[in-house]
Order: C-alpha cells, then structure tokens, then sequence
C-alpha cells in the first residue's frame, strides 16, 4: 500500500480515483450543459424573432388596412362630390330655364302691352277720322253725289269709246275705283 496515504481510510482512494475518472466525464457535462443552453438561447431568440415579425407584420397589415379604408373614403368623397356637382348643375340649368321663362313671359306682355297701347291710339285716330269722316259726310254729302254722277258718265263715255270691251272687265273697273275712293264706313 505503498499508493495509500496514511491518513486515507480504505474508500478515500476509491472515491479519488473515481474523481479523476470523472473529471473528465464531468468536463463533458458542463460543455453539453453549455451547449444546450446555448441552444435554448437560441431558440428563444426565434421564438422572440417570430413574435416580432407577426408583430410587425399585424402592424403592416393594419397599415395597408387603413390606407385602403383611406382609398374607398377618398373615392367615396370624389362620388359624393360628383353627385354634389350634377345636382348643382342640374338646380343651375332648372335656374337658367326658369329665368329664362320668366323674362320670355315679361317680354311678351310687355309685347302684349305695348300692342294694345298701339292698338288704343288706333282706335283714337280711327275715331278721329270717323268723326272728321261724319262731318264730310253732313258738308260734303252733296260732293260725293255729284263725284258718283260724273264717274257713271265717265263710264258711259269710256264705253263707247272702247266698245268692244266685256262686262266683266268694266265691273273691275267699277269695283276698283270704288276701293280707290276709300270707302271706309
């Protein structure tokens, strides 16, 4: 026993041998122990990673979200802005036709007026002449008696100057220098 110590009980050898066995055994260990939690590290920095990228694409997708919102609103406004402008035209143009009427129908009673105003004064010098015509008619009535006789002898006297001329032509004649005369009643 030349290998024992003295103070060493008879196990004591036994454990230190086995110390030196597993020593390396126990080197082996830690470096897996290292290695596995190396790769739980690992792991966890996926499991974070891909908590991030859903993360960050919800945010994305919210993004695209709200600005196809912003799209339809913004087509749902120039829609709403058209209609707005066809209505406003449409009232302009019912406007524009309703004025339009309205100074046509001024124009035409102011027509209607200015019509009659001339149609008054009308029968004002209509009525002036009926009068002058009246008087005429109590001076000059004896006028045109004797005017009548000496037009049926200038008939007479043109007839037997042309003689071969048909009834026809001289009750034309007749009634032409009648209308000649005037013959207003």
């Amino acid at each position: 026993m030349s290998g024992l110590m003295s103070d060493e009980k008879p196990g004591d050898a036994a454990r230190r041998g086995t110390r030196n066995e597993t020593s390396p055994t126990k080197d082996v260990g830690w470096k897996l122990r290292e290695a596995l939690k190396q790769q739980l590290a690992i792991i966890h920095e996926r499991v974070e990673a891909k908590k991030l990228a859903k993360l960050a694409l919800a945010e994305v997708r919210q993004l695209l979200a709200k600005e196809e919102e912003e799209k339809e609103l913004d087509l749902g406004r120039k829609e709403i802005t058209a209609r707005v402008k066809e209505r406003v035209a449409a009232r302009l143009k019912e406007e524009e036709e309703k004025i339009a009427a309205e100074e046509m129908a001024k124009a035409v009673e102011k027509l209607r007026k200015e019509k009659a105003k001339q149609l008054d004064e009308s029968e004002e010098e209509g009525s002036k002449e009926e009068k002058e015509g009246v008087n005429k008619l109590k001076t000059g009535g004896e006028e045109e008696k004797l005017e009548k006789e000496g037009e049926g002898k200038k008939a007479q006297e043109d007839d037997k100057g042309r003689g071969k001329e048909s009834a026809k032509e001289k009750g034309k004649k007749n009634k032409g220098e009648k209308s000649d005369r005037g013959g207003r009643k």
